[in-house]
């Protein structure tokens, strides 16, 4: 939907002119302390999925609030280009876009939800709502017909009347986000938009943004400083520091594999359970764990060391077909819909459950409470794994990442 080419912002007298000094690889400090001229976004190159939460954080000062500007052109970048994608029409450049076409791309394309909300004052919810089908040409009935369709989305169906001063901080950025749904824009430019809020209210907004999410599809660049608000929210991440994206990843990988010391101090006190999924824990089937024990029923029979008693059937697909313990057949359960019931008084020694690879590892630990027996993991069917209670331990305290003496050694 987005794609950004080397993007580069300098603010300054004459940003072209140092351009020159930045790609022979002087620094954000050294070019301020020489030329006088501030780097905003260092050559900047990526991708936006169709549908896809695609979140861009780092500290105050990193460059984010500055490269989202860039794409939609409230701020004009010095260097690179910008296209937005269509499969249907093809690619347009953004960069390269005069004023009225610029315009007509931000009215009906990309939709900017701000920090600080952004409402008219003088207008009513209804109205602030529909103010973007308003300067499209939208007849009134329709646009005040659509403005209430998505103030039922946001949960403010009954505030149509009522004015900004007169709505909490939460309330007033539903608005914001009612105004950027009402224009049916694909793509979503999100600057900080929760950061002001309360933390109990944010959180509940997160919440609702995956909700409204799910049910639309749309693609969203959001921008945060917030470690696990990008991690609950975002598809992929990308980490920016001195202007430049210095990783770039889904959250799993970035957590579990930080490239740089600035990075490792991001993700090192990030709740792995939430983030770290069962397939990149699991102990494969391949692993030296498991012991051949023969064929039945044209089953191939595995056993595991740490429970000699355990015993897995399975096909030459790579599906289970059956699970013993001590000879006798045991009962498979699935782990989503273990968790849809109330969990028993004490684990099951008879139960064993799976889960998707996809599945993250606070869900795991919850499976725990139903069942005392190792934890298959599956993919597409067939059994890709096992996750026990050391390998459990094993991928909550190792797979986290290095800590940052260690990234930085």
């Amino acid at each position: 939907m987005i794609r950004v080419e080397g993007v580069t912002k300098l603010f300054g007298p004459d940003p072209a002119s140092v351009l020159a000094r930045l790609k022979a690889g002087q620094g954000k400090a050294e070019l301020q302390a020489e030329s006088g001229h501030v780097l905003g976004v260092n050559d900047v190159s990526f991708a936006l999925e169709p549908g896809e939460v695609f979140v861009i954080m780092g500290l105050s000062g990193s460059g984010k609030s500055t490269l989202i500007r860039c794409i939609n052109r409230l701020i004009e970048p010095t260097a690179g280009r910008i296209f937005l994608e269509d499969p249907e029409t093809g690619s347009e450049e953004i960069t390269g876009a005069s004023p009225e076409r610029l315009r007509r791309l931000r009215r009906r394309h990309l939709s900017m939800v701000f920090q600080h909300f952004a409402l008219f004052p003088h207008r009513s919810v209804r109205s602030n709502v529909a103010y973007g089908l308003e300067i499209q040409g939208v007849a009134t009935d329709e646009r005040l017909r659509r403005a209430q369709e998505v103030l039922a989305m946001v949960g403010l169906d009954d505030w149509g009347d009522a004015y900004p001063q007169t709505l909490s901080g939460g309330m007033q950025q539903r608005v914001g986000l009612a105004r950027a749904l009402a224009t049916e824009a694909r793509v979503l430019l999100m600057d900080e938009p929760f950061s002001a809020l309360d933390p109990l209210i944010k959180v509940t907004m997160q919440q609702e943004l995956k909700k409204l999410q799910a049910r639309l599809g749309r693609t969203i660049l959001f921008i945060t400083h917030d470690l696990d608000e990008a991690m609950r929210l975002g598809d992929r991440i990308a980490i920016m520091e001195d202007g430049a994206i210095v990783q770039l990843g889904t959250p799993e990988q970035i957590l579990v594999n930080p490239r740089t010391d600035y990075v490792a101090r991001f993700v090192e006190h990030a709740d792995p359970t939430a983030v770290i999924t069962a397939g990149t824990i699991a102990l494969p089937l391949g692993d030296r764990a498991f012991t051949p024990l023969g064929e039945r029923d044209g089953l191939r029979l595995l056993g595991h060391r740490d429970h000699p008693t355990l015993c897995l059937g399975v096909d030459d697909a790579g599906r289970l077909r059956g699970a013993w313990r001590d000879e006798r057949p045991l009962p498979l359960g699935e782990l989503g819909r273990t968790l849809e019931t109330p969990p028993p008084g004490h684990p099951r020694d008879d139960l064993l459950l799976s889960c998707s690879r996809d599945e993250v590892l606070r869900r795991v630990l919850r499976g725990r409470l139903h069942s005392s027996l190792p934890l298959l993991v599956t993919e597409e069917e067939r059994l890709a794994g096992l996750i026990d209670e050391p390998q459990l331990i094993h991928g909550i305290l190792e797979k986290r990442g290095p800590r940052v003496e260690e990234a930085t050694a």
